[in-house]
């Protein structure tokens, strides 16, 4: 990605053959934790992490749905080059993964819980399997934690990379497929409030629209659900949806704990993330899969040993976790690699993000750029929006039915993007 303005580096020092750790949530998005100011839920986990290392504030993931997401995050290339543009598929014989690179470099690479391949741990080579996970959170989740503790507490062998991937918030899927319609409320005064910018926009595209109303794997989804739903019902989800990712956080901090406690910590390089965020109600859309803020922008922390309290306000990708692991590590990406080392300043101009409905015809690309974010779909109706984050952060004003030389500008990108990556989806 063509470079900006330089940003100052983050303060890492070098600590030589570090342990790293990986800890994934799914469906987390950038505003759901207490350490960036929300006052709606309790993390001291995450806040944890935050104190000792760098909050990448502006971290958008490749694809807001779950396997094309993990594809990137362990091979830090783009959906569209590993295969995997749906659910439950391969990444691509031949790409190097990191459990692969980590091995072959004499790491002991282990992982447990999630990872969404089509069965189960497929695909995962280089790692040894902890113990796996296609359950419901609040069944798989505690597992992963007890599992990852054992293995720290007990024959931990340096240098590791462990990967710890719990499943919740997910669990919020399956809550509002059970809570269709409107409902009474007993205990309002305990839910956060309803974002402001629930209305849907009358210039969405249609790939979108399609999505919320018809045939899209709408049952799994469930956005459709949401449609009916008054102000308190997404106060009620809310609510539902921060306990979640407090229990998940109960969870991380037991692995921190297991780590602290063999005294590992003081040679672990830690990278916290989600694969994407959850709609959060605003435009009315709930669960992922969707270019909104709250679906395809991310938290992503990483923690060093020694480390105070940072922020990077540059424009980073979940790509961007492999090259960095590498660069702490001494061992080289591959050089196909897509992201660049969270250790270095982060000069993008602009992150893409990919998206499918049902099938390629109604592919999407995102650019978000320093100010900006660009959406184009490949066919159908009000196929491009274009936000101005700085003065309309909700996302309700869609400037792309004006021409102007911002939105060519970020066609051009786009094209830039695709020539760079072989996509064949652009402005």
């Amino acid at each position: 990605m063509a470079g900006a303005a330089m940003q100052a580096a983050p303060a890492f020092p070098q600590v030589e053959r570090p342990n790293l750790l990986l800890i994934l949530t799914d469906q987390q998005s950038h505003t759901a934790w207490s350490g960036c100011g929300n006052p709606y839920l309790k993390t001291p986990a995450m806040d944890s992490l935050a104190a000792s290392g760098t909050v990448f504030t502006e971290a958008y993931c490749t694809y807001p749905v779950c396997s094309p997401s993990r594809s990137s995050i362990f091979t830090s290339r783009m959906p569209h080059e590993t295969g995997v543009e749906t659910n439950n598929r391969a990444i691509r014989a031949g790409i190097p993964t990191m459990g692969e690179i980590f091995s072959g470099a004499g790491y002991k690479t282990v992982y447990a819980g999630k990872w969404h391949l089509p069965r189960g741990f497929d695909g995962m080579t280089g790692f040894e399997k902890l113990v796996g996970g296609s359950a419901l959170g609040r069944d798989m989740d505690a597992p992963v934690a007890r599992e990852c503790s054992r293995w720290l507490r007990g024959a931990a062998k340096e240098p590791f990379l462990m990967v710890s991937s719990f499943m919740n918030p997910h669990d919020i899927c399956d809550w509002i497929r059970q809570h269709p319609g409107a409902r009474e409320h007993a205990e309002v005064r305990k839910y956060p409030p309803a974002p402001g910018n629930m209305a849907v926009g009358l210039d969405e595209p249609e790939a979108m629209r399609f999505h919320r109303t018809a045939g899209y794997d709408l049952m799994s989804q469930a956005v459709g659900v949401a449609a009916a739903w008054r102000r308190n019902d997404v106060r009620e989800y809310l609510h539902g949806y921060y306990r979640m990712v407090e229990t998940v956080d109960g969870h991380i901090g037991a692995v921190l704990a297991a780590l602290r406690e063999s005294g590992l910590d003081r040679r672990t390089v830690i990278a916290f993330a989600s694969d994407h965020g959850e709609g959060m109600g605003a435009h009315r859309w709930v669960q992922k899969a969707s270019f909104y803020e709250e679906s395809a922008h991310v938290p992503l922390i990483v923690s060093v040993p020694g480390v105070a309290r940072g922020v990077s306000n540059g424009l980073a990708s979940l790509l961007d976790i492999l090259p960095a692991f590498c660069d702490f590590a001494g061992v080289a990406a591959h050089e196909q690699a897509r992201g660049v080392s969270l250790r270095k300043p982060l000069a993008r101009r602009y992150v893409v993000s990919e998206l499918r409905y049902g099938d390629e015809s109604r592919d999407g690309r995102m650019v978000r750029s320093g100010r900006y974010k660009y959406v184009k779909f490949r066919s159908g109706g009000g196929g491009e929006q274009l936000f101005d984050l700085e003065t309309d952060p909700g996302e309700v004003d869609n400037l792309a039915a004006r021409e102007s030389a911002v939105l060519n500008g970020h066609r051009k990108m786009l094209r830039e993007w695709a020539a760079e990556t072989a996509d064949t989806v652009s402005a």
